[in-house]
């Protein structure tokens, strides 16, 4: 793909209609923090998610897939958190994951592609209890290998861990790139279910936005063999 000479960050992820997912590039010529992550504490979807894990509260072990700057897992561990927590954050852009050192030198980041299903556990989580997992608006961006980012997914998580799933759509009467994929909240579930059951869900529609701004919230549990 040719190189992208751009400092919108939106150039870099979809443009024309396209998957362009050059997110390295991106965080390398970004004008500006990608998606406003350093912002998202208040806002409505996240302050959701945050009362929805409380039920479930306290994690000893939070990972995010697609975890950007760190900002997501730096509100979870602060809200749904033990003291001791042990934060992990997965990146496909290398240079996201340095930058987040900088700024969240506590977590433990590290580069991964979760569209490969070969992809082995980085860091021995084994002898954590309470474990959370979470993958927020990233399926939009993983959307032509949802099959593998979902099997990488359940081979980083055991029976009974927590998945939390949070992904934003447009109006679902509009056309929007990965429709064909994940056309609706309900395909999100569909998808996951061979290895996570739904345990609490939400979709959460403005109508009366034409953007990406109707969200899906769901926290689910890893299946056991039984199950």
């Amino acid at each position: 793909m040719d190189e992208i000479n751009s400092t919108d960050y939106h150039d870099f992820v979809i443009k024309n209609g396209k998957l362009i997912g050059e997110f390295d590039q991106m965080y390398k010529k970004s004008n500006q923090i990608p998606w406003y992550q350093d912002t998202q504490e208040n806002w409505l979807d996240i302050r959701i998610t945050v009362e929805l894990l409380k039920e479930f509260a306290p994690f000893d072990y939070i990972c995010d897939f697609g975890s950007g700057l760190g900002y997501l897992l730096d509100i979870l561990h602060k809200s749904s958190g033990t003291p001791n927590c042990k934060l992990i954050g997965y990146d496909i852009s290398q240079t996201c994951c340095n930058n987040a050192k900088i700024q969240f030198p506590k977590v433990f980041f590290q580069q991964l592609d979760l569209k490969k299903t070969e992809n082995k556990k980085i860091v021995d989580n084994d002898q954590y209890n309470r474990r959370l997992f979470t993958i927020r608006g990233t399926p939009w961006f993983v959307f032509p290998s949802m099959t593998n980012v979902i099997k990488t997914i359940a081979n980083f998580t055991k029976p009974h861990d927590l998945l939390l799933i949070a992904q934003n759509f447009p109006p679902l009467k509009s056309n929007f790139v990965g429709k064909e994929i994940i056309p609706s909240p309900e395909a999100v579930i569909t998808h996951f279910n061979p290895f996570f059951i739904p345990v609490k869900t939400i979709y959460l529609e403005d109508r009366l936005s034409t953007g990406n701004d109707n969200w899906f919230i769901g926290v689910f549990k890893r299946r056991s063999n039984e199950e």
